[in-house]
């Protein structure tokens, strides 16, 4: 990911406590929040206004991250760490281990599973729909734990092939309803399919056609 005049902008005006370094190509600090997850729209809301702390699911919070740039993972997105310590402390508080918080051995978030390659992604996009979220939920099981940050919240996938295995069958649930570009995606999280899980889905179609010549 490669950061324009408009990334950084961005960047500086709506998370202040994080600093790009054009040197290693790094993104560094404290990025701080306030959101809450609405289970009747399934999508989080991000931001501290009044009708977001009427949710009991409102949070603030902040962590300490390294987001790098220049290291892709297989979904096509910059790897982040937590460098702050607080997943081990939120593991051990909890009785869990890193890897059902969604983190690697190295410290690196597992942020979730793509079929195809993210193709237009923006540093807004990547911090406003991965990061924050996987944050927030987080936040979520240090205060109320990991049964309920499941219960309570959007739906997660299981590790390893388990979890590739589950998301191809949601992929595959929604290539048979085929919904239109600009209706709201199969999978719940309020963005329209063409923003959402569209060129998963194309990708996957391609991918099958060209088994079946």
């Amino acid at each position: 990911m490669r950061l324009g005049p408009s990334d950084l902008e961005w960047l500086a005006l709506s998370c202040p406590g994080l600093l790009y370094d054009a040197a290693t190509h790094e993104i560094a600090g404290d990025i701080a929040f306030c959101a809450a997850y609405d289970s009747s729209l399934k999508r989080l809301r991000v931001g501290d206004d009044a009708a977001h702390r009427q949710l009991g699911s409102f949070l603030c919070d902040s962590f300490s991250l390294r987001i790098d740039l220049a290291a892709i993972d297989s979904n096509g997105w910059p790897r982040v760490y937590e460098v702050g310590g607080r997943h081990t402390e939120i593991s051990s508080k909890h009785d869990v281990q890193p890897i059902d918080l969604h983190f690697y051995p190295d410290g690196s978030c597992c942020l979730g599973i793509r079929f195809s390659p993210e193709r237009h992604l923006t540093i807004e996009r990547f911090m406003d729909e991965l990061v924050i979220p996987f944050f927030y939920r987080l936040s979520y099981v240090d205060k109320h734990g990991l049964v309920a940050a499941r219960g309570d919240l959007w739906g997660e996938y299981g590790h390893g092939e388990d979890g590739i295995r589950e998301y191809m069958n949601e992929i595959l649930s929604m290539a048979t309803r085929d919904p239109g570009r600009n209706e709201l995606c199969p999978c719940g999280s309020g963005r329209k399919y063409k923003r959402c899980h569209f060129d998963d889905v194309a990708s996957l179609k391609s991918t099958l056609a060209h088994r079946r010549r």
